[in-house]
């Protein structure tokens, strides 16, 4: 490992001792029957296991979450919560399940979190005392995965910058802290250690949105617009920074922030990036979700592909964060923002516009397993 500040770039690269993986598709898929008013492109999907295997999925246009068995893949129950009113809890943007008995909910830009389980009666409501210059809790959920991580009484949240995105400077960016603890009982708040890269903007402007993931003691860092991961061992200690580079990515095109929406648009649809970070916890090891550059040539492929990205590969590292291997998903068409691991694998949804398997009244998935190259 290097200093962030570091610009050698010889890290991340697997010894020979290193046995190589991929993620080959398994004959097993999961399909759930959904009612006509969810939607099969999931805004969340969380796995919860305890004597059974859950699927929690988070239905914004009706303000539910809900569980579904595994086993029977079926509807078990509906978490449906008021946006108003003495029981409200505002429009739920994200949730985090410490145990079916806590459960966390997030709304987008607020600075209050509601406390539930799987009764919905609201336990307990915490206000958020945000850091200066930095924003309430942005718990994301699909491309910039950012589970929360509870350590004692504490939750430790994603955090972006407070300041206006059109004039931020790599100065300034790189003062900005990426994650917080608020503590549970008084709403306290406690900037972690880990900041942006101090030369994140420094050939020109990048979207700076990231994703996190906590290991069993390592926390890892993933930015739209850089080839290097970024972790920690500890809350207190800065981060360094190891490559991680996908063999489909070469660079990054700058992003213009005073272009047109169509400009903006086709750049979300087309140019190559990094969104979510995944932990495995079962096979400990991370999975980096890389999106290559594409060509788009017409409106319609704009506005499908800003969303449901037609190209992308998953970056397979290890609990060192060295490079183990790498799966590209050219052909078959996955829905890349719905996935969730179990000790199976990974699961990826079928529901991509694209994929002759996509099931409109079903939310379905295929498995992929984590094997050894011979």
């Amino acid at each position: 490992m290097v200093s962030a500040c570091n610009k050698t770039e010889n890290l991340g690269k697997a010894d020979a001792s290193v046995v190589s993986k991929e993620l080959v598709k398994s004959s097993k898929s999961l399909i759930i029957p959904i009612d006509s008013l969810t939607v099969n492109r999931s805004t969340q999907l969380v796995h919860y296991q305890d004597s059974k295997d859950w699927l929690f999925n988070l239905n914004r246009s009706s303000n539910e979450i809900q569980m579904y068995d595994l086993k029977d893949k079926s509807l078990h129950k509906r978490l449906k919560f008021p946006v108003e009113g003495n029981k409200g809890v505002g429009r739920i943007f994200s949730f985090h399940i410490h145990n079916l008995d806590s459960i966390f909910l997030f709304q987008q830009f607020s600075t209050d979190i509601y406390l539930t389980d799987t009764s919905q009666s609201i336990k307990n409501k915490i206000t958020v005392q945000v850091p200066e210059m930095h924003t309430p809790p942005f718990v994301h959920s699909t491309y910039f995965s950012s589970p929360v991580v509870v350590i004692a009484d504490a939750l430790v949240v994603k955090t972006r910058p407070a300041d206006d995105y059109k004039e931020i400077t790599n100065e300034v960016l790189s003062k900005r802290h990426l994650t917080y603890s608020i503590n549970l009982n008084n709403g306290e708040t406690k900037l972690l250690n880990h900041k942006y890269p101090n030369d994140y903007l420094e050939d020109g402007y990048k979207l700076f949105d990231f994703s996190f993931a906590k290991g069993i003691d390592r926390w890892v860092y993933s930015f739209h617009s850089d080839h290097k991961l970024y972790s920690s061992d500890s809350m207190q200690v800065g981060l360094t920074a190891a490559l991680s580079k996908s063999k489909y990515i070469n660079g990054f095109q700058n992003f213009d922030v005073f272009g047109s929406r169509e400009q903006h648009y086709k750049y979300y649809a087309s140019a190559a990036n990094y969104k979510s970070i995944l932990y495995d916890k079962f096979k400990n090891v991370y999975y980096r979700f890389c999106y290559p550059e594409i060509e788009v040539t017409s409106e319609e492929e704009i506005m499908k592909y800003r969303f449901m990205p037609k190209l992308f590969s998953i970056l397979i590292l290890d609990s060192e964060l060295n490079v183990i291997g790498e799966t590209l998903f050219s052909k078959d068409k996955f829905l890349s923002d719905n996935a969730f691991i179990t000790e199976e694998g990974i699961y990826l949804s079928k529901n991509h516009p694209d994929n002759p398997e996509l099931k409109e009244d079903y939310l379905s998935f295929a498995l992929f397993e984590l094997m050894d190259i011979d």
